[in-house]
């Protein structure tokens, strides 16, 4: 651990039983400018808060300049890290002056007074953020850019080794962004303070940081310089979208943007996909594929299924029979010529029992008119009928042409490329 500012050591750490980071280890190397990226919920502000030790791991370690955090005081840490939230609100009538003045008290410790050289750290922490001209307004009076300002001279004013900021600057209008953005380059080149920045701006990362964490499920997926990490394969299976990154000839900066024309720009022949589905399963189908500008339609589905609802609300055409009933032969009649109008038929990952496996019929009936079947893998998990029947119709109908897909974000780059 050697020059390391920032350590996690096969960290698992969560909320009253639920894991968020799962066996996380990686290095923060003194003087960096990291940036944590990833989709929300991957476990970013958890990272923070599990380096500040205000959340204790379950398993693993974490050491901050090769001092494991638990044993550490809290003074102590002050002095060391400092953090930076999303946002502050001061419950009392604080002036700017009085909040920076805050984080100099957490570094000195909560029983002595200020004495001189604490005001001059709080006066240079202010100059260096601009804020010094804020110092008797109320903070809450100040605007959001200028809020976020103080807080930052707050926790320079701490002195710290380390500064992590948690999605900080994300409402900030462009200009105090990047205002804010020069005052951590500045202080990461000229005093080598080590910064970790989370961010959902991808290319605001690139431009600005050293190395890029890319999370997703409470795990790393990629880390490097942002060239190796940005890459578009890697950053639609974690955000389950397409995504294009492109490099500025020039500045050779990196930028990374969504693709907002849909599957039907490229395709013109899919038009219409049939779902079948239940228990869940079809309605994120039901919403990416109605995004993509294709006519969704799906059955046959229980009434009062949760799909059913979902596709109630969404629009899209459904054949329903009665709640808790087995599919009857006219509902199937019904999903038969529904389905015969789709140029694709998917199949989601609903579970099949001896009630509903006869919709495994609408896919023999498409493969045999020359159309597209897909299958979300692990129908053997989910077969639930006497002798795997619904097992041995799927590998029949791989064999005649049906095919299997594993995550929404592929299956979409699959059809697109049809």
């Amino acid at each position: 651990m050697e020059n390391a500012a920032l350590t996690f050591d096969k960290v698992k750490a969560g909320y009253k039983g639920r894991i968020v980071l799962d066996d996380l280890s990686f290095r923060v190397q003194e003087g960096e400018f990291i940036s944590l990226i990833g989709p929300n919920g991957c476990g970013k502000s958890t990272l923070l808060k599990t380096a500040a030790a205000l959340l204790r791991p379950v398993e693993g370690r974490v050491f901050l300049f090769g001092k494991d955090v638990r044993s550490m005081r809290p003074v102590s840490r002050a002095k060391l890290i400092g953090v930076v939230p999303q946002k502050v609100e001061s419950p009392m009538a604080y002036t700017a002056a009085q909040i920076v003045m805050n984080g100099r008290t957490a570094a000195s410790g909560p029983w002595r007074g200020l004495a001189e050289e604490d005001y001059v750290v709080i006066e240079r922490s202010m100059i260096y953020t601009n804020v010094l001209h804020l110092k008797d307004r109320y903070f809450m009076e100040l605007s959001g850019g200028e809020q976020q300002r103080v807080i930052l001279a707050m926790v320079l004013a701490q002195e710290p080794r380390i500064i992590m900021l948690d999605e900080s600057i994300a409402h900030l209008d462009i200009n105090h962004r990047y205002e804010v953005l020069r005052i951590l380059k500045r202080i990461n080149r000229e005093e080598r303070m080590t910064v970790v920045l989370v961010s959902h701006d991808l290319s605001l990362s690139a431009e600005i940081a050293d190395r890029l964490i890319l999370m997703s499920d409470g795990r790393i997926v990629s880390e490097g310089p942002p060239e190796e990490v940005l890459v578009p394969d890697i950053l639609g299976r974690v955000y389950d979208c397409e995504l294009k990154v492109q490099r500025d000839p020039v500045t050779g900066t990196t930028h990374v943007s969504g693709i907002l024309e849909g599957i039907n720009s490229h395709s013109g022949a899919h038009n219409t996909v049939h779902i079948i589905a239940g228990g869940g399963t079809g309605i994120e189908l039901y919403r990416r594929f109605a995004l993509q500008g294709f006519r969704v339609t799906t059955g046959v589905l229980n009434g009062m299924d949760s799909d059913a609802e979902a596709a109630r609300a969404l629009g899209v055409d459904t054949v329903l029979e009665k709640p808790f009933s087995a599919i009857g032969d006219e509902a199937y009649q019904k999903a038969s010529e529904m389905a015969a109008q789709a140029e694709i038929l998917v199949l989601s990952d609903v579970p099949i029992g001896s009630g509903n496996l006869i919709n495994l019929r609408l896919a023999e009936e498409a493969l045999k008119a020359g159309k597209e079947v897909w299958i979300a893998e692990g129908i053997n998990e989910r077969d639930y009928t006497d002798g795997k029947q619904a097992a041995f119709t799927v590998q029949q109908l791989l064999a005649d042409g049906a095919r299997i897909w594993i995550s929404l974000h592929d299956l979409m780059k699959e059809l697109k490329k049809n």
